[in-house]
């Protein structure tokens, strides 16, 4: 008798640890992860013509493109309203044609300053316009849901514009004081728009510019990523992460773009575009 209590006593503890490891692994979940890709145009690079640059440039935000699109993970694709206007109309509206891909703005163009609140309204518009005229010609209407501003471009009096042009949301690359110690979309006081952090990690924003003006070289910034994403799914909290074409469109920082998104699609993470992150955030 003593030998089958043991073991009906081992085989009990067994299976209680079995059941909190699930629990355990139920709360954490696979994580939730919207990675946001900012084209932006590069300076005339030394020895190359414009047209030899402007091929960079969208090779650069292809590379980055390839890697979800080829797994058909959502993503979200900031572009400015030159980009979409005058530089490369066609290429955008090929990215907005895609099922898996969010359009949102960046602002009119890469070095936007602060300026009053009649020419932040005239430039907020006209960006607003560029995107959504190139999203599908003659095809189905697509309404601008974000916008993705160029540091120190907006202060509140844009909030103002914002609700009148029906914006749904901010991305916050610099870190409002409204978003200290917070890590999902949340409604701006006083407003009608939220705003979404981009998520902060252990030594830098989890933005790539941030990592390479850091110092940071590929592995650590892979590891950088990683880690964050690991944390953000062991609190279950989305992971918002910025990666620029001219930054991460090649080199060894694609290769911990492309290291990092195969880790995360191998967890299981939820990839969601900034404007079904937000949605969902809505309803929670």
């Amino acid at each position: 008798m003593f030998p089958k209590k043991m073991l009906l006593f081992v085989g009990l503890a067994l299976l209680v640890a079995q059941l909190i490891f699930a629990g355990a692994t139920a709360e954490s979940g696979p994580g939730v992860l919207n990675v946001i890709i900012k084209m932006q145009q590069s300076p005339l690079a030394e020895g190359k013509s414009l047209a030899e640059t402007e091929d960079l440039e969208m090779n650069s935000t292809t590379n980055l493109l390839n890697e979800v699109d080829s797994k058909k993970l959502a993503v979200s694709i900031s572009v400015t309203g030159d980009i979409a206007n005058s530089v490369y109309p066609l290429y955008v509206t090929m990215l907005g044609s895609k099922s898996n891909h969010e359009l949102m703005m960046g602002g009119m163009n890469g070095s936007d300053k602060l300026v009053s609140f009649e020419d932040q309204d005239a430039r907020l518009r006209k960006t607003k316009r560029n995107v959504e005229s190139d999203y599908i010609c003659g095809g189905e209407q697509f309404k601008v849901a974000g916008y993705l501003p160029v540091p120190d471009s907006f202060n509140q009096s844009s909030y103002k514009i914002l609700d009148d042009l029906a914006i749904l949301y901010l991305v916050d690359e610099t870190g409002l004081p409204e978003s200290q110690g917070k890590a999902s979309p949340y409604l701006m006081n006083g407003s009608a728009f939220y705003v979404v952090p981009v998520s902060e990690g252990n030594a830098v924003r989890m933005m790539d510019a941030s990592a390479k003006a850091a110092g940071l070289n590929g592995t650590d910034w892979y590891n950088q990523l990683a880690g964050k994403f690991d944390e953000s799914a062991s609190k279950g909290e989305p992971m918002v992460v910025v990666f620029t074409n001219t930054v991460s469109g090649s080199d060894e920082y694609l290769d911990a773009y492309k290291k990092f998104v195969e880790y995360a699609a191998g967890k299981g993470a939820s990839f969601v575009t900034t404007k079904e992150l937000v949605e969902s955030s809505k309803n929670a």
